[in-house]
């Protein structure tokens, strides 16, 4: 009996079996001899190929993850260092050309405005001598004034006045004359005592005396003259330094003087 059912047990064929794995996704199996054990085949390619797949969407992810961080987030080490050290190199720069602008702006403002004038046909920035001259009569007396003005790019810097005091008849009293030469001299005496900027000079003859006085307004002490005004009466400086000549000249031909102008 024993033989008899280990006959029947090796008599019976065995099937094929397909064995499925639970981790894996496909499994074959071939048909086996009676004695020979078993082998189980499993798909290593198709496991294979899905390792390589999930090795791809990771790379994949990893380059889409690349491409979707925002460039603002991403760190720039190059661009940033140089902006820091770009900033002071930019502020010193700054500070130069201010620095240079204000000292040259006189010159950047003579020479804008002489272009704008030269455009426009307006001279009031040159320099040169303005001569004003003005003629008046009383009874017995011609008055002749001539003032001349010195002046750089239309401001007054030097002045000259030159009072000419003419009998209109030699017969008539020369007093007056005598008095006109005594008050120059008077001034001529306290302004050679007293550097201040301006000068006199005298002159007399039968019929005529003469005045010139002379005033350099940057050495003018105003503040002596004003201290001894009575000494100037007849004297006193009208003018200031650079002072517009052409409103000078305005003044004067308002007044009745005719002032020409000699430019360089």
């Amino acid at each position: 009996m024993d033989n008899k059912n280990e006959n029947t047990t090796n008599n019976k064929v065995e099937t094929p079996q397909v064995i499925t794995p639970t981790n894996l996704n496909v499994v074959s199996s071939t048909p086996q001899d009676n004695n020979k054990p078993q082998v189980v085949e499993v798909g290593n390619t198709t496991v294979n190929n899905q390792v390589k797949e999930q090795k791809v969407d990771t790379g994949n992810q990893n380059n889409n993850n690349d491409k979707t961080v925002p460039t603002s987030l991403k760190p720039e080490n190059n661009n940033g260092g140089n902006k820091k050290s770009g900033h002071p190199v930019f502020l010193v720069l700054l500070m130069i050309f201010l620095f240079a602008f204000v000292y040259f702006l006189p010159e950047i403002t003579d020479y804008v405005t002489n272009y704008m004038n030269e455009k426009n046909g307006v001279n009031e920035l040159k320099s040169g001598i303005m001569t004003c001259t003005y003629n008046d009569s009383t009874d017995n007396i011609d008055y002749n004034y001539e003032l001349t003005l010195n002046y750089e790019k239309n401001r007054l810097k030097r002045s000259r006045m030159v009072t000419t005091n003419r009998l209109s008849d030699t017969a008539t009293d020369g007093n007056v004359l005598t008095e006109r030469q005594n008050s120059c001299e008077f001034l001529r005496t306290v302004l050679e005592e007293n550097d201040i900027g301006m000068t006199a000079s005298c002159s007399i003859s039968a019929a005529v005396q003469v005045t010139t006085q002379t005033i350099d307004y940057k050495a003018l002490n105003m503040d002596f003259i004003t201290s001894n005004i009575t000494e100037f009466e007849g004297f006193y400086p009208e003018y200031e330094l650079n002072e517009s000549v052409t409103e000078i000249a305005n003044e004067l031909e308002s007044n009745g003087y005719k002032c020409e102008r000699n430019e360089r």
